[in-house]
């Protein structure tokens, strides 16, 4: 006997809603997992949506979750980035700027050039060389732009690395006979322009910054304090060291340019940039960075000027693969709230700069996360120790951090974090710029 069909429709209808139950189940389940991801799958899944995620939660919880925050970060051998948030925006760099500066010294210089500082006797000391004894007249010292150039303790205790020396020229002069100086100790820095600082710096910012100078000694600092009149200084200092190594001297000390016709009896050369370039981004040294720029206009566009440096910094940056859509330079140090740079550009800048054969140097410059320079505090006890290297930078207006960190899976990861505001937590920041380095290393990208 058939059933009739009212009972069987009834019955194709339930099936169909188990059905449809059961669909409804399995998509719940899946959205439920797509929510709850962000939470685990950094730690279990080498996927790019997983970092993705804990980068993109990070920055929320940390209060950088909008427009005025970018992160790029590239793995090698990718050809894309493995994540890109605002990468196009151009953010004030803040000391990432030195980044632009290192890496158009090196290719400019090269990492063996070293910056010379030259002494100059009268003229009728040239026919004897030897067993002087007084001199009379005055004595001169020419800078060429050494930012370097300082005294054994300043190199100890700011500097952190061994480097030219007004010493140098006390124990030539001994070596020579040397016994007295009728007459003045003389400081030429005419090798640059005379501008101390930069048109770009907001008020107050020169007190970051020693006095610009060709020659300086102690980056023209007297007790931590900026002095008028670098040349003038650091002829007072070589004044002083002479007497105090029993040499007289009957003048004083000015500023002044070398007479033609006067006789070099030394020349004193700086440590090699490589050398110097840890001073600039691992101390973030902006006196360095600003010198440096005067110099690179001087030896290639034939100006001492910062204006004359930047041409050759976006003259690099263009060589290196960066448009213009992605840099705005109006200093070498960062310390301009001109400044503008894309966490693209400078991804590209760090991913151009491992193929280069100064690479090397480049990285050595970096500083350490929790070892040392302004990064030897953070990241301690974590995977990032040791292992993120990197440029940090920081003004009232932003917070950032570029550089490099290996994986857990042994791939070199680029990382640039701008985080830009009217006024920037630096503790959030931080906060969220350790975590972000910290989630890289510990991924399997």
């Amino acid at each position: 006997m058939s059933r009739p069909r009212g009972h069987e429709g009834e019955g194709m209808r339930m099936r169909h809603l188990r059905r449809l139950t059961l669909t409804r189940l399995v998509l719940l389940v899946a959205l439920t997992l797509a929510v709850i991801a962000p939470a685990w799958a950094g730690a279990v899944a080498p996927a790019h949506a997983g970092i993705g995620a804990r980068i993109t939660g990070i920055l929320t919880d940390n209060g950088f979750g909008g427009a005025r925050t970018a992160v790029s970060v590239w793995t090698d051998g990718a050809r894309r980035p493995t994540y890109a948030r605002n990468t196009r925006t151009l953010l004030a760099p803040a000391s990432n700027m030195k980044l632009v500066t290192a890496t158009t010294a090196l290719f400019r210089w090269g990492p063996d050039h070293r910056f010379k500082t030259e002494l100059y006797l009268p003229a009728r000391y040239a026919s004897q060389p030897f067993d002087i004894g007084v001199v009379r007249g005055s004595i001169y010292v020419k800078g060429y732009g050494d930012p370097s150039l300082s005294m054994p303790a300043f190199q100890k205790n700011r500097l952190h690395i061994r480097t030219a020396s007004p010493l140098t020229f006390v124990a030539h002069l001994k070596a020579i006979g040397v016994t007295k100086i009728v007459g003045r100790v003389v400081g030429d820095d005419t090798w640059f322009d005379d501008r101390r600082t930069v048109s770009s710096w907001k008020p107050g910012l020169k007190d970051d910054c020693g006095p610009l100078s060709a020659l300086s000694v102690n980056e023209g600092l007297r007790n931590g304090e900026r002095v008028d009149n670098p040349a003038r200084y650091a002829a007072r200092r070589l004044l002083d060291a002479l007497e105090d190594a029993g040499i007289e001297v009957t003048g004083g000390a000015r500023r002044g340019a070398v007479p033609d016709g006067a006789y070099l009896t030394v020349t004193v050369e700086s440590a090699p940039l490589k050398t110097l370039l840890k001073t600039l981004n691992k101390q973030s040294d902006n006196f360095f960075a600003e010198t440096l720029v005067k110099g690179l206009g001087k030896d290639f566009r034939a100006a001492g000027t910062t204006a004359a440096g930047l041409r050759v910094s976006r003259a690099t940056m263009r060589a290196f693969g960066l448009t213009d859509e992605m840099f705005r330079l109006a200093d070498g140090s960062g310390l301009s709230y001109q400044n503008r740079l894309s966490a693209a550009g400078i991804v590209k800048l760090l991913r151009v700069m491992t193929a280069r054969g100064d690479y090397d140097s480049f990285y050595r410059s970096l500083t350490i996360a929790g070892r040392d320079g302004t990064l030897k505090k953070r990241m301690r006890n974590t995977a990032a120790e040791g292992n993120f290297r990197g440029k940090t930078g920081h003004l009232r207006i932003a917070s950032n951090l570029s550089g490099y960190v290996t994986s857990a899976a042994g791939h070199r990861v680029i990382v640039a974090m701008l985080m830009n505001g009217d006024a920037v937590n630096t503790w959030y920041a931080h906060r969220a710029q350790d975590r972000i380095a910290v989630a890289l290393a510990k991924s399997g990208l």
